[in-house]
C-alpha cells in the first residue's frame, strides 16, 4: 500500500514535470540547477535559492524546485555521508571522523569546533558531486521533455 502510494505520487510528479510550460532547455537547465543546490548542505535554503537563481538566469523555478528534492529527509542521511567524505577526501578542511567512536561527550564537543570546516568539506564535496549529477540531470530531463513534446504534436496531427 505505501510502495504503491510512492509510485503514484512519483508518477504524478513526473507526468507534470513533462509536461511543463516553457522551453525544454530553458526547464531542463531549470531542473539541472535545482539537482545542484539540492546537493548543497543548505537544507533550510534550497527552494529560496533554487527559485532566486532560476529567476535571474532565467530558466524554469518549477523544475528548479522539483531538482533541489534530489535531498529530502530520506536520501539525506545517504547523501551527506558521501558529500562530507568527498569533502574531506579532496580538501580536508576538516578532521575527519570516526562516527563509531564519535559518542563521547569530549568527542561531540570536538565535533562542534570544528562543524565550521566541517560544513566547508560537506559544501565542497555536494558541489563535486552535484556538478556531474546537474550535467547528468539537464540531459536527461532535456530529452525526456523533448521526446514528449514530439510525441504530442505528432500523436495530435494524425
Amino acid at each position: 500500500m505505501f510502495s504503491q502510494r510512492i509510485k503514484q505520487t512519483a508518477l504524478t510528479i513526473y507526468d507534470r514535470f513533462i509536461k511543463l510550460k516553457g522551453a525544454p532547455r530553458e526547464i531542463a537547465l531549470g531542473f539541472a540547477l535545482g539537482l545542484l543546490i539540492g546537493m548543497t548542505p543548505f537544507f533550510g535554503v534550497h527552494f529560496f535559492s533554487s527559485i532566486l537563481l532560476a529567476s535571474l538566469l532565467g530558466w524554469s523555478k518549477i523544475a528548479a524546485m522539483v531538482g533541489v528534492n534530489v535531498t529530502n529527509v530520506i536520501t539525506a542521511p545517504l547523501i551527506y555521508p558521501v558529500n562530507y567524505w568527498v569533502g574531506v577526501r579532496l580538501v580536508g578542511f576538516s578532521k575527519a571522523i570516526d562516527w563509531s567512536t564519535a559518542y563521547k561527550l569530549s568527542d561531540m564537543l570536538a565535533l562542534m569546533q570544528q562543524s565550521p570546516m566541517i560544513l566547508v568539506d560537506l559544501s565542497i564535496g555536494g558541489i563535486i558531486l552535484g556538478i556531474p549529477l546537474a550535467v547528468a540531470g539537464y540531459f536527461v530531463a532535456f530529452r525526456i521533455i523533448r521526446n514528449y513534446r514530439q510525441k504530442t504534436v505528432g500523436a495530435g496531427t494524425n
